[in-house]
């Protein structure tokens, strides 16, 4: 078992043959990586929870295509259990399956370190939701009023799945 916290690089194609890679992104990739959340996400994270998720033991990754970040995701890891903080796509790359590639890599790569993984994600985003459900998560539950959103707040489901087989 290597340390989860170690060098991820990891190569993979779309179905279209584009070929990408999982690698770790840091502090010096900032500004890309925080202009992706802007365009990718209405209620973006601020930078400062990108800051502190690349000083913590959190596992901040991305997916390039020629050099360029396309994705990113923040795991967080404790007990045992494996938490997806936050995950964004360019909006053109969205629907082309990068998220799914990406959280099934993460998924094996955590499976040492974590038994199940969990996330929350807005009861609109209807895509997010098929995706989760297409990779094996399933609904545990909801928190009322959990996000911020244009009329109010808006609903989290959460959802989990095993990480471990057996």
């Amino acid at each position: 078992m290597t340390d989860i916290h170690s060098e991820i690089q990891h190569h993979f194609q779309l179905d279209d043959g584009t070929a990408c890679e999982i690698r770790n992104f840091y502090r010096q990739d900032l500004h890309t990586i925080y202009d992706l959340e802007i365009r990718a996400n209405p209620y973006p994270w601020s930078e400062r929870n990108f800051i502190d998720s690349i000083e913590s033991s959190h596992v901040c990754v991305g997916v390039k295509v020629n050099n360029e970040w396309i994705a990113h995701a923040v795991f967080s890891i404790a007990s045992g259990d494996a938490e997806l903080l936050i995950i964004s796509v360019d909006p053109v790359w969205q629907g082309r399956g990068v998220a799914s590639r990406l959280l099934h890599v993460m998924s094996e790569l955590l499976e040492d370190y974590a038994a199940e993984m969990f996330l929350e994600v807005r009861a609109s985003n209807e895509p997010a939701i098929r995706m989760y459900d297409k990779c094996g998560f399933n609904c545990l539950g909801v928190r009322p009023g959990y996000y911020p959103a244009k009329n109010g707040r808006e609903d989290a489901h959460i959802y989990g799945k095993s990480l471990r087989i057996g």
